[in-house]
């Protein structure tokens, strides 16, 4: 039987030997680190498996039991701990990307809101119009009728028809203008 200077040192960390770990440690580091750099492309998540392995072997160090050789014990803990990580990141990644689905529907919520809130201020606008030009109005815009055929339902000529829009426009631009500026602050600082 030949002296397996790993053994050796094993038997030391079980006693609490923290200059056996450092040494174990050292020894190990570059061979478990490389190993999980095949596994994970960033060398910041294997630096933390790398710590994660050697951790768990101090804090089993009293009921760690090894097989095999302590190298074939350290790839197959390194091999584990870069699964769990990798399977951490998937279940991270699919959090964020639901929260990222649920934020498009909220801001589907917002839009149907701030266009409810639209339809009213225009609404309440058009209650201020005159009586011809908010029928002329509400046939063009809302019902999406063309200009001759609204100048037959009303039995106005088509260029009436247009004036008519012109100015519903024109004050619904006035009476709307604070509404527009507050619906485009809230779309593009809140959103």
């Amino acid at each position: 039987m030949t002296f397996n200077p790993d053994d050796y040192l094993i038997k030391q960390v079980s006693n609490d030997d923290v200059g056996a770990f450092e040494v174990l440690y050292k020894k190990h580091y570059r061979m478990v680190y490389n190993y999980a750099r095949h596994l994970i492309d960033d060398p910041s998540a294997c630096q933390d498996v790398v710590q994660d392995v050697f951790t768990y072997i101090w804090e089993s160090r009293h009921k760690l039991e090894i097989k095999k050789s302590f190298k074939s014990y350290l790839m197959s803990a390194c091999h584990n701990t870069c699964l769990n990580h990798l399977n951490k990141q998937r279940v991270k990644q699919k959090h964020v990307t639901e929260i990222i689905n649920r934020s498009g529907n909220y801001h589907d919520g917002y839009e149907v809101i701030f266009e409810d809130e639209l339809k009213e201020a225009i609404d309440n606008a058009m209650e201020d119009f005159p009586e011809q030009c908010r029928e002329v109005f509400i046939l063009s815009r809302m019902k999406g009728l063309k200009h001759k055929e609204i100048g037959k339902i009303l039995n106005i000529s088509p260029k009436t028809v247009e004036t008519q829009i012109y100015r519903a426009l024109k004050m619904l631009k006035k009476k709307l203008v604070i509404t527009f500026f507050i619906i485009s602050y809230i779309l593009i600082f809140c959103m």
